[in-house]
């Protein structure tokens, strides 16, 4: 076994072996920094000897502060507990998602939601570990992390590979063996793409992911070969013409390569040796061979189960029927019946086996369970926010047609005083006003209408068909039994919103998304009852003008041409949009408005833009409003400066706009429930 770690930046070591059997190698990571380490990806149970040794030959058990755990997979994180065992004290560094699922490995450490961290953690010297969420590859919660210190990215299952030949740096074969992994593992390129487009935006200097080895040179590359990959079970890759390019000859030669890259060279020839076929001992390209074309692509994978075995098959099946897909040609017979002779092997099981599959079976059902959870409030047990987004679009879908009369209504629901709750109580006090307003609404609500947990401290209520004055009727009788209750440690009041589907069914604006203008409205409405005194049902308002009234926004620029584009864009999804060429003017805009987000480049005369922000955090009724800092200056430093000041994001121009929309997006409308 190899323990020896290796450092493969300043103060950040690969503490893992060298020994594994199969294609499929495990990398964790040890960083360090002062007096705290963070432990990376720590590994499986059968990991954990060697990684412990290596971890403990570097620093001292209690100098691990942090572990980070990227996704949920047993592979990389089943040995926390171990670590728990031997007297560590850590916090877990983890997405909700994923904290869902590891705590059924038996970890007692407390978590760091990196969601309610703003996906960062800053460690005692000030260094910053970034989190980018990489949702569905593989898993819904999958994050990588950042160090903006080295500019090393810990991919997790990103940029793995499978290696039978492993090196811990990546050589020049790695690409290969790194299509191999994501074809097998990675649901779509659509999925795929928006996130290696977000790494080609990073100043990345060396990818260090779990499996695989360690990407050091030329890491753009990779990324671009990864946004460029056809993969999952529903590709749909172009066609091409077989014969003008290049043949039987070329996607065997392209087997050749990909088998060589997985395993190596010489096995490929050993292969192969006996075959009728010319071809370069270097290159493996085909020059000529004596056979017809559909029978050497039959015959070279029937020579690599004969010589090599099933897992030959088995890691490049996704490659191969790529290939067919593109080409347009049947993929080898060998795959179809040897593939499906193993599956009934496998179905013929000995009576042990069965109940062997019987106890996994009862394990993959935990976790559908535990999987369902995610979709699920773990306090109040109704689906969440996102889960009624869903439902929402998909009940209203058809019915601002004419064949459909329905009349749905919807409630939200936000509590008012939650925030003195858990201030003066605390988070467990908090969880039980949740319960108990749920327990409230089930009382008062009929057994059509479906309850929700949304952000926050809030609710929402779909009533399928309702007259508006009778979702009003009810919407009253929960904010006054909220209102009346003794089940609260002190008073609760709600502020609600309510919208009826007729307000909108002859405005051709919303035909395309009436759930999303629905939500809107109904969001709204809840803030015109919070800012006309709380605990009131707000009922009506401008159905036309619903998200002026919803995104108030400041734009701080001395380039009036970068103050007209960002105005004119934002005006045009209805934004109600505020503008200052220098920054004594904004902070007495910032006085008069109540503003939702602020826009504002760094270099901007009177008072530059982080001053703006200093004054704006001196006061209480200024300091939460959100701050997006735009500039042509991007450094270290000044990103140093925006992080201490808890600027929300920082956009170096030129920046695109559809990116500027997201982000307003989410900090105006999402900020409503939070």
């Amino acid at each position: 076994m190899n323990t020896n770690v290796v450092e493969i930046a300043e103060d950040i070591f690969w503490v893992g072996g060298s020994d594994q059997e199969g294609g499929l190698h495990c990398n964790p990571y040890l960083l360090i920094d002062g007096d705290e380490a963070v432990l990376i990806d720590p590994g499986s149970v059968l990991d954990f000897d060697y990684v412990f040794e290596n971890v403990c030959s570097i620093v001292p058990l209690a100098k691990i502060k942090y572990i980070v755990l990227h996704h949920q997979d047993p592979d990389l994180c089943a040995s926390v507990p171990l670590f728990e065992q031997k007297g560590a004290v850590f916090e877990v560094v983890t997405h909700w998602r994923t904290q869902t699922i590891v705590k059924y490995y038996g970890i007692k450490s407390k978590y760091y939601s990196v969601n309610e961290h703003d996906f960062r953690l800053t460690l005692k010297s000030g260094r910053v570990l970034g989190f980018v969420q990489t949702p569905y590859l593989h898993f819904p919660g999958a994050i990588a992390t950042y160090d903006y210190s080295s500019k090393t990215l810990f991919s997790s299952d990103l940029f793995g590979a499978f290696s039978y030949g492993w090196s811990l740096y990546a050589g020049e074969d790695y690409l290969e063996k790194m299509k191999t992994f994501h074809e097998h593992y990675m649901p779509s390129n659509d999925i795929l793409r928006p996130v290696m487009e977000v790494f080609l935006g990073m100043d990345i200097s060396m990818i260090a992911p779990q499996h695989g080895s360690i990407i050091r040179n030329n890491v753009t590359k990779y990324i671009k070969a990864l946004r460029d990959l056809e993969c999952g079970a529903f590709m749909a890759p172009l066609k091409k013409d077989l014969a003008k390019s290049g043949g039987y000859q070329l996607i065997c030669s392209l087997v050749f390569k990909r088998y060589a890259a997985i395993f190596n060279k010489t096995e490929v020839l050993e292969a192969i040796n006996d075959l009728d076929i010319s071809f370069d001992q270097e290159t493996l390209e085909i020059s000529d061979y004596n056979y017809t074309g559909k029978v050497l692509w039959n015959l070279l994978f029937e020579r690599f189960l004969a010589r090599k075995g099933l897992q030959w098959l088995i890691v490049i099946e996704p490659f191969v029927k790529r290939l067919a897909e593109e080409y347009d040609i049947s993929i080898p017979e060998v795959f179809i019946t040897t593939l499906k002779r193993a599956e009934e092997e496998a179905v013929n099981l000995t009576n042990e086996n069965v109940r062997l599959k019987e106890m996994n079976d009862k394990l993959n059902n935990s976790v559908r369970e535990a999987q369902e959870s995610l979709i699920k409030c773990p306090v109040t047990g109704l689906y969440n926010y996102q889960f009624f987004r869903n439902y929402l679009e998909s009940e209203l879908k058809d019915l601002l047609t004419e064949q459909f009369y329905q009349n749905p209504a919807l409630i939200l629901i936000n509590t008012d005083n939650m925030a003195k709750i858990k201030f003066s109580y605390g988070d467990k006090e908090v969880d039980e006003v949740l319960k108990n307003i749920v327990y409230i609404i089930n009382d008062l609500k009929d057994e059509n209408t479906v309850l929700f947990r949304l952000q926050g401290a809030s609710f929402a209520c779909y009533l399928p068909h309702i007259l508006k004055e009778t979702a009003v009727e009810f919407a009253e009788k929960v904010r006054n039994e909220i209102a009346a209750s003794n089940k609260f440690i002190e008073k609760i009041t709600v502020s609600i919103g309510v919208i009826s589907l007729e307000e909108i069914r002859d405005l051709d604006t919303y035909v395309n998304d009436p759930a999303e203008a629905l939500y809107n409205i109904a969001l709204m409405r809840v803030r015109l009852a919070k800012n006309m005194g709380m605990n009131i049902v707000c009922q009506s308002s401008s159905v036309e003008t619903y998200q002026e009234e919803l995104g108030r926004i400041l734009v701080v620029d001395n380039d009036a041409m970068s103050i007209d584009v960002l105005k004119t864009f934002l005006e045009s999804l209805n934004y109600q949009v505020f503008t200052a060429n220098d920054g004594e003017q904004a902070l007495e805009i910032a006085e008069r408005q109540s503003l939702d987000l602020i826009i504002s480049d760094v270099m901007i005369p009177k008072i530059d833009g982080f001053l703006v922000r200093e004054k704006l955090l001196s006061q209480s009724h200024t300091k939460n409003i959100p701050f997006i800092l735009i500039s042509h200056l991007k450094n270290d430093d000044s990103v140093k400066r925006a992080m201490s000041l808890n600027i929300d994001h920082y956009l170096k121009k030129p920046f695109m706009l559809s990116e500027l929309l997201g982000l307003v997006t989410n900090r105006v409308k999402g900020a409503a429930f939070l």
